[in-house]
């Protein structure tokens, strides 16, 4: 007989995640980077397994959120104990003939589902990834944890010797959903939420078919990377932020996509932005969003922040106030069927917490970070940032089978960040 005491149910919230990305893609938190040699990581960039397999072994002994397997009894979702075989978690991940570079191994990975029968996360070790470095994919399912909240397991499992890990039995920052700014709670009138939910469905419909339509089984990927403060600096100038900034370099990316189809430039293009908020009980995931319709035909960027800037400090207030978009598996399966058909936004544009200090797997510093969030529904491409090692790290994934390659894209948001953090007043 199975011992079932210890088994906990999974909140409507987290199983809800169940429901996103069945057909398309696996909804996970995917992060990828770069390991520099040390501990682990030989002087060529090959990574010992071996080594790794028996460290992780007594760190993941102090992650209950790693141990736990789904299971579904009663029609319930709920997490139950399991036994932890780390070489099945940890891998080796060659390039295939058909794979030039890193990014395509990642490419191939974000596609690839989580054994269900198995607690839901993997780590796959791609050797000489760069001349040199080991690259790492890391994946968990979103029902495990949000983006926030992975930012916070990997420090604890991660983190360099003389950095201070966070502390488990803390206000865990997943509770904030995926917004690096601090969660302020304000008063938000039941008027101006009531306008905010109206308003979300009043933009202007998005006619590209290039950048809506059937999503695709290949992925394109590639990351942008650039020093933090310059960027602030500018954005600071025109009156915004740095996620004000990331949101204008994204719409650059956009514009560069209809201009490259041939498709004409629409004065502004609507994207949703994930923002935190509450968590409802013990869920695990805690994400609102609001949309925000980026100038694509305002080729002054410094004014283009600063219009941006102006819709996000409008917005965020009554986002968060609307609480967690998906609060359980019906509403989640609804708005998937949703998803596949609306017109409404042209992008999803996720800047997630990053690590609060340098990172170090067995001794292999993480040299390079870029998150990336799956594409569902039927939006073709999406961003995803993080700051680490004061840098803000872009990691851009599209659908390979219908636009121009993400390294194409990811020139044309390098561009405007550069153009961002050389302006100042």
């Amino acid at each position: 007989m199975v011992d079932t005491t210890s088994d906990v149910p999974i909140s409507p919230v987290d199983a809800a995640s169940f429901q996103l990305g069945v057909d398309v893609q696996p909804y996970l938190v995917t992060i990828a980077g770069l390991l520099s040699p040390g501990g682990f990581v030989h002087s060529d960039g090959r990574p010992d397994p071996a080594h790794l397999h028996r460290t992780l072994a007594a760190q993941i002994a102090q992650e209950p959120l790693l141990r736990q397997r789904p299971i579904m009894r009663n029609g319930s979702w709920w997490w139950t104990e399991s036994n932890i075989e780390v070489d099945l978690h940890v891998s080796l991940e060659e390039r295939g003939p058909t794979e030039p570079d890193f990014e395509a191994v990642c490419g191939r990975l974000v596609m690839q589902p989580l054994d269900t029968t198995r607690p839901l996360w993997h780590i796959a070790l791609i050797p000489v990834a760069r001349t040199g470095q080991c690259g790492i994919v890391i994946r968990v399912h979103h029902a495990v944890l949000d983006g926030a909240g992975a930012s916070d397991l990997f420090e604890r499992l991660f983190a360099s010797p003389d950095s201070k890990k966070p502390d488990p039995g803390a206000p865990p920052t997943a509770k904030t959903g995926h917004s690096p700014e601090p969660h302020i709670p304000q008063k938000t009138s039941s008027l101006d939420l009531l306008r905010f939910r109206i308003g979300t469905f009043l933009h202007r419909p998005i006619r590209s078919r290039v950048l809506l339509g059937t999503i695709g089984t290949t992925r394109s990927i590639a990351s942008v990377s650039t020093r933090t403060a310059p960027v602030v600096r500018g954005a600071q100038s025109a009156g915004g932020t740095l996620n004000d900034a990331y949101l204008v370099a994204a719409g650059t990316g956009l514009r560069f996509i209809l201009e490259d189809r041939g498709e004409s430039i629409p004065k502004t293009i609507a994207v949703s932005v994930p923002v935190a908020v509450t968590a409802i009980g013990d869920a695990r995931n805690a994400v609102g969003f609001m949309i925000i319709d980026l100038p694509l035909q305002e080729t002054d960027l410094e004014r283009a922040v600063a219009i941006v800037a102006k819709q996000t400090a409008a917005a965020k207030p009554s986002a968060r106030a609307a609480g967690t978009t998906f609060r359980s598996p019906r509403v989640a399966g609804i708005f998937d069927k949703f998803a596949k058909r609306q017109h409404m936004i042209g992008a999803v544009v996720s800047n997630v917490h990053g690590p609060r200090g340098p990172l170090t797997l067995d001794g292999a510093a993480l040299v390079q970070l870029w998150p990336l969030g799956p594409l569902a529904g039927n939006v073709r491409i999406g961003f995803t940032a993080a700051s680490y090692n004061d840098k803000f790290w872009i990691g851009i994934q599209t659908d390979a089978e219908h636009l121009p390659p993400a390294s194409k894209i990811a020139q044309a948001v390098e561009r405007a960040l550069d153009e961002i953090a050389s302006t100042t007043s």
